[in-house]
């Protein structure tokens, strides 16, 4: 059995019914696709042979009124953000490798200074930091020369 607590009352009502319904309904809604109809197919794929127990909980109490289970909401709210945070700047330092990449394979594999400018050249904005570390990992820059 799964206990499921969530703000969100769209993540509720589905769960409750809405989703078996849209099911039957291929997926629609009044005629309409029903918005991320892809996610909801694959969160009924997964429910499919489970018993799901749904708990709605009021995110916006005053700390007067809160129970544990809007203190156990605040914790995993805080550890989203965290966790967030961290995908973000992952996911940025990706990018911008990639990118460098890409300017250092176009540019010619000619240097550090050379992709720098080259980059820059083209409105490219990126580190020396970002190509060094590109041009150590290039497998033809480290090809020995003839």
């Amino acid at each position: 059995m799964l206990y499921l607590y969530t703000v969100s009352w769209m993540v509720a009502n589905a769960l409750w019914g809405r989703l078996q319904q849209w099911k039957r309904n291929n997926w629609q809604l009044r005629g309409k696709p029903i918005w991320a109809a892809p996610l909801w197919q694959d969160i009924a794929a997964q429910l499919e042979n489970l018993i799901v127990k749904v708990h709605h909980i009021d995110a916006h109490i005053p700390k007067s009124r809160a129970t544990e289970e809007h203190q156990n909401n605040q914790q995993v709210d805080q550890a989203a953000k965290i966790e967030a945070v961290e995908v973000d700047l992952d996911w940025q330092r990706k990018g911008e490798l990639f990118i460098a990449l890409w300017a250092h394979d176009t540019s010619g594999h000619q240097g550090r200074d050379a992709t720098y400018r080259w980059a820059h050249d083209q409105g490219v904005d990126l580190t020396i930091d970002a190509i060094s570390q590109v041009i150590h990992e290039c497998e033809i820059c480290a090809k020995p020369s003839d």
